[in-house]
């Protein structure tokens, strides 16, 4: 069970409980940016303990016992979405011989799913987009080195990922090369 500040540590809380995946156990819940919260795992069998890959540990008020710290006071809050409405465009009838000119379609940036390359997960995904890095092929061309940096200012939170294998799986990904794309993912652990 997910524990922490975010719900009053109530132990009794069931929309906490930690789902079984994989052999992992994982929960997602929405935390206001611009906080930091304190949280710990409760199990059955082990007891209280901390996350490992968390950002910070604070002591907490019982002797001896640190909690796990997620920091997200340095993110910015997210802009409210712009409402568009779609005007209707009125029907016209076939009554001219004259062929309309084609509009030529507007291109958008090509963005790719880099969700599919093993170890990178939304937010990272969106970090490397807005990092210029949003294709596979742009991806496959980055060096470890500039990914490492690009996670370190990201915040301690994405440190703790490696990306060593993710220009080799990008590149795979870009060729369309899915099956052995799968084969090396099956040999990694988080993207390492």
């Amino acid at each position: 069970m997910l524990l922490g500040d975010f719900n009053n540590w109530k132990s009794n809380d069931s929309a906490h409980q930690m789902e079984k995946k994989d052999g992992s156990y994982s929960k997602t819940i929405k935390l206001k940016n611009g906080k930091r919260y304190e949280f710990r795992y409760l199990s059955e069998d082990k007891g209280w303990f901390n996350d490992h890959a968390a950002d910070d540990y604070v002591r907490s008020p019982y002797i001896g016992i640190d909690n796990s710290v997620v920091d997200l006071s340095a993110l910015p809050e997210k802009k409210k979405p712009v409402k568009k409405t779609a005007v209707k465009k009125p029907t016209v009838k076939k009554a001219a011989v004259k062929k309309p000119v084609a509009k030529k379609p507007e291109t958008k940036p090509k963005k790719d799913d880099l969700k599919k390359i093993e170890g990178v997960g939304p937010k990272i995904a969106s970090i490397l987009t807005e990092k210029g890095y949003g294709t596979f092929e742009k991806l496959s061309k980055a060096s470890v080195k500039s990914l490492e940096d690009i996670l370190k200012a990201a915040g301690p939170r994405y440190t703790m990922h490696k990306p060593g294998t993710w220009p080799k799986q990008a590149k795979l990904a870009a060729a369309g090369d899915w099956d052995k794309l799968k084969t090396l993912q099956e040999k990694l652990d988080g993207g390492k």
